[in-house]
C-alpha cells in the first residue's frame, strides 16, 4: 500500500492545514416524481433539471439497452459562494439517480428514483462525490456507483465507497461494498471488500509509509436483502455496523 514520498508528503500537508469555521445555509429542495414511462432517456428530465450524465447498457439480462441517469438541478440560487474563496463558488445542487429499463412497447420504464445515494455537498471543504475517482457505471450487468469523499478541514480520511446493485425482483439489490480509506494524519490505509451474496467480508490494513499489509476475513450475520433504497446516504451507509 505504499504511496510516493510526494504524495504522501501532500495528504499530510493537506490534513494539516488550518481549518476554518463557516456557516453554510444551503436551500431546501423539493424532489420532483419522474415520469413513469417515456419515449427516450432524455424525456424523464423534469423542468429545472439538467441531464448531467447518462450511460447506456443491460442491466436486466434482456438483450436491451437499458438507461442510468444521473440527474442535477441546475438552480443558480443553490450555488455559493464562500468567504475564503469567492472566486469559487461552491455548487450544491443535489442530484438523482435514476434507472430506466428498456421495453419494446413503451420505450423505458422507471425503475429506480432516488437522491440519497449521491449525497449532497453541504460544506464549502468537501469534494464532489462524483469528482476525482467517483462516477456512475455500468459494469458486468450490474450498476456500479463510486462515491469519492474528501474534505480540506474538518476531517483526516479521504478515499472511495464503491457499491455493486444488481436487477433482482423489480429492485436493484445490493451485492457488494468496497471502501478504500486514507487517513492523512495517521497514514493508515484500510480497503474493505464485502460480497453482500456469499456475505464474505475482506478487510486490509497497512500504511503509506510501506508495503506491509495485514488482511483479516469474516462472514456477515444472515440478513435481508439490501436495496438501493435502504442503503440511504452513500456516504454512511455500514454493512458492518450492525455485525
Amino acid at each position: 500500500m505504499r504511496l510516493s514520498s510526494a504524495l504522501a508528503a501532500i495528504l499530510f500537508l493537506t490534513a494539516t492545514a488550518s481549518s476554518f469555521a463557516q456557516v453554510f445555509d444551503v436551500p431546501e429542495v423539493s424532489y420532483p416524481e419522474l415520469a413513469g414511462q417515456a419515449a427516450a432517456p432524455e424525456s424523464f428530465v423534469p423542468q429545472g433539471w439538467m441531464l448531467e450524465r447518462l450511460i447506456v447498457g443491460d442491466l436486466n439480462k434482456d438483450a436491451m439497452d437499458d438507461a442510468v441517469l444521473v440527474l442535477r438541478l441546475a438552480d443558480p440560487s443553490n450555488i455559493l459562494k464562500t468567504d475564503w474563496a469567492p472566486d469559487q463558488p461552491v455548487d450544491t445542487n443535489p442530484r438523482i439517480l435514476a434507472v430506466a429499463l428498456a421495453d419494446e412497447q413503451s420505450g423505458y420504464n422507471l425503475a429506480v428514483q432516488n437522491h440519497e445515494l449521491i449525497w449532497r455537498l453541504t460544506s464549502p471543504t468537501e469534494s464532489d462525490p462524483l469528482s476525482e475517482a467517483g462516477g456512475v457505471s455500468i459494469d458486468r450487468g450490474s450498476l456500479k456507483v463510486d462515491l469519492y469523499y474528501f474534505s480540506s478541514a474538518g476531517g483526516s480520511d479521504m478515499g472511495v465507497i464503491s457499491y455493486r446493485f444488481r436487477h433482482e425482483n423489480g429492485d436493484f439489490r445490493l451485492i457488494g461494498y468496497d471502501r478504500e480509506n486514507t487517513h492523512r494524519m495517521s497514514g493508515e490505509v484500510t480497503e474493505t471488500s464485502i460480497n453482500l451474496l456469499t456475505r464474505k467480508v475482506i478487510i486490509k490494513t497497512g500504511s503509506i509509509e510501506n508495503d506491509e499489509v495485514k488482511t483479516t476475513t469474516r462472514k456477515l450475520k444472515a440478513g435481508q436483502p439490501v436495496t438501493i433504497a435502504d442503503v440511504g446516504d452513500g456516504a454512511l451507509y455500514d454493512p458492518l455496523a450492525e455485525n
